[in-house]
């Protein structure tokens, strides 16, 4: 325990205040032994040597500014890591908003290309088509028959006729109208029975002029002989136009 002794040790009463304006020096005890102290040069002495109140009084204020001075070291850290986390945020927004224009695109592109390629397609099919149409005719042409060297010179009436409601009469396709000649060849070769009747024009405003030969199957279905008849006029050999006369007598 530090004590102060006196202000002026050892000088006489009457002669104090005059030296205790011109003293700078105290006398203290402390744990070391006397010490003289320069109260001039040590402002606080009283709180050093006088039991540390007022310093204790201080100590918060020094302790508040420590802890005052990381907290505004973390809120600066914080609003830095908040302005990069924003930063980076807005990039990556951006770079997604950037990216669906170039999807869109691409899409498009890939519609365009799907849609460009179906003509193409549809133009290869038709070719395929054509070209095995021509390699039938092409594969046996000796044996490819035709309407007037099965049926004769007039495999189908030359003028057919229909009338219209005012009187006035027009021609039919004569291709739907084979001479009965014809229709009965065709009925020996199918195994039917030909039968004439109206087949375009039954009923209604229009009249039919002339009648159609039909065959009837055993089945009941009937055809038009002028349209089996019409299958000779491709160039199909004949293994083909009797494939094409089943498919027409069994409905396929």
């Amino acid at each position: 325990m530090i004590e102060r002794i006196s202000d002026n040790s050892g000088v006489s009463p009457a002669a104090n205040p005059t030296q205790k304006a011109a003293s700078t020096k105290t006398l203290c005890h402390t744990p070391f032994g006397d010490v003289m102290v320069d109260e001039l040069s040590t402002t606080n002495l009283a709180n050093v040597f006088g039991g540390g109140r007022r310093a204790a009084s201080s100590a918060p204020a020094t302790g508040q500014a420590a802890v005052a001075a990381p907290a505004a070291q973390y809120a600066v850290a914080a609003a830095t890591l908040k302005a990069s986390a924003v930063a980076a945020s807005t990039e990556q927004t951006a770079g997604a908003a950037a990216a669906v224009p170039a999807a869109v695109a691409a899409s498009t592109e890939q519609t365009a290309g799907a849609a460009a390629a179906v003509p193409a397609a549809v133009a290869a099919s038709t070719e395929q088509t054509v070209g095995a149409a021509a390699d039938i005719r092409a594969a046996d042409s000796s044996d490819a028959p035709t309407a007037e060297s099965v049926f004769g010179s007039q495999p189908w009436l030359t003028t057919p006729t229909g009338s219209n409601p005012d009187g006035s009469q027009f021609s039919y396709n004569p291709l739907y109208f084979a001479t009965p000649q014809t229709a009965q060849q065709i009925a020996a070769m199918v195994g039917g029975q030909v039968v004439e009747q109206k087949a375009l024009a039954p009923n209604g405003p229009i009249q039919q002029n002339t009648l159609n030969e039909m065959i009837k199957l055993p089945n009941g279905t009937l055809v038009n002989a002028g349209l089996i008849a019409g299958f000779y006029e491709h160039g199909y050999p004949q293994s083909f136009v009797d494939q094409m006369i089943q498919n027409e007598i069994q409905g396929t």
